[in-house]
């Protein structure tokens, strides 16, 4: 009962943290980003009007007249014409109902109908395939990595591991992958080399628009699947090369403070083997502290941890967008705030994925 209530309690205040958000963003958007909103419906409104003047056809007043109907529409279309505490309430509903409206410059995205839902929905899965995966094939072989180096403390193959992610943790990401981009893509071409890699882009143009229709259906194409694949190698590489040693690093402290415990000199006087001492005594306990790293990273990996290497390699995925979004002409608020939110409605969720992982196994907290 004390562990449901202590969950019970975590899932209020998560979702009291969540509504905090909501409001700081939904007062941002009310407020000082409306003021900037009303700027720009104002000088599209013109520019508009602006060209119908040119055709001679309309007199001043009717130019300022559709001016003026133009902007009201706009303003109400935008809810400019409500109170801000009204638009407070009525962004928050659009937020937790996914109604996120649509882009200032939905051409900067390739994306028809402009909906941010389905510009975010089209960046996903180059996110899904490169950050997500990247990041968790990466811990997956760092974690091994560091684990079987706790293992051999003061030995070479350890001495190796402390170096490797000493210096992988110094390298910005983005700079291994101008690197790779160099090596590999502009200098092997220019030698004419029989093997080089695309220098950016998820996909040839011509499979562009079987990818933005239907990611799967690339996969379910030998042609599409092998032109992805060539330009996923630079990319992934350039993740496995910056993340593999720091993931490496991170889980031989965490299995060496372990092993310090008493319960683990307990187990080595009462004779048990090593493999079990491995397994059951350093690992297990070791695995919350690993899984909360690399849970609670993966929200900001999805969405924007990668902006600068997605943008180096032109990779169509969610850090892309939020750098084509904060670089638009005008910061497009509609996509900022909307990744904003669903990094932290993600925060949220994994958090709570971990309270339940900690009690599965942790057996100090089943036991609390």
């Amino acid at each position: 009962m004390g562990l449901l209530r202590t969950l019970a309690i975590r899932t209020v205040n998560l979702i009291i943290i969540l509504f905090a958000v909501l409001l700081a963003i939904s007062y941002a958007l009310s407020g000082p980003a409306a003021q900037l909103l009303q700027t720009q419906i104002q000088l599209e409104a013109r520019a508009l009007v602006s060209q119908l003047a040119k055709s001679g056809h309309y007199t001043p007043t009717q130019i300022q007249d559709l001016y003026n109907s133009i902007v009201q529409q706009l303003y109400k279309a935008y809810g400019l014409d409500q109170p801000a505490y009204i638009r407070v309430f009525y962004i928050i509903y659009n937020m937790l109902v996914f109604n996120w409206g649509y882009s200032y410059f939905p051409n900067v995205y390739g994306i028809a109908s402009g909906k941010v839902s389905d510009i975010i929905a089209s960046a996903l899965p180059g996110t899904v395939l490169l950050d997500t995966f990247g990041i968790l094939l990466s811990a997956f072989i760092g974690i091994q990595i560091g684990l079987r180096s706790a293992l051999r403390y003061g030995s070479r193959v350890d001495r190796a591991v402390m170096y490797y992610g000493a210096v992988s943790n110094g390298l910005p990401q983005w700079w291994v992958g101008i690197l790779m981009l160099l090596v590999f893509s502009f200098y092997l071409s220019t030698i004419r080399s029989p093997i080089y890699f695309p220098s950016g882009g998820i996909l040839s143009p011509k499979y562009y628009s079987m990818w933005f229709a239907s990611p799967l259906s690339v996969f379910t194409d030998p042609g599409a699947l092998a032109d992805l694949l060539w330009h996923f190698a630079l990319p992934l590489a350039t993740v496995l090369i910056v993340n593999i040693g720091g993931w490496a690093y991170f889980a031989r402290t965490v299995a060496l403070n372990t092993a310090q415990e008493d319960f683990v000199t307990f187990a080595k006087m009462k004779g048990l083997p090593d493999s079990r001492i491995t397994g059951r005594y350093i690992l297990r306990p070791s695995a919350p502290a690993i899984l909360t790293s690399i849970l609670l990273g993966l929200p900001f990996i999805i969405f924007g941890g990668f902006i600068i290497t997605e943008a180096v390699f032109r990779w169509w995925g969610l850090g892309y967008v939020y750098n084509l979004a904060i670089f638009a002409p005008t910061p497009d608020l509609p996509v900022i705030v909307a990744l904003t939110y669903a990094s932290t409605l993600l925060y949220i969720a994994l958090v709570l994925v971990l309270e339940v992982l900690y009690i599965v196994l942790d057996p100090r907290i089943r036991s609390g």
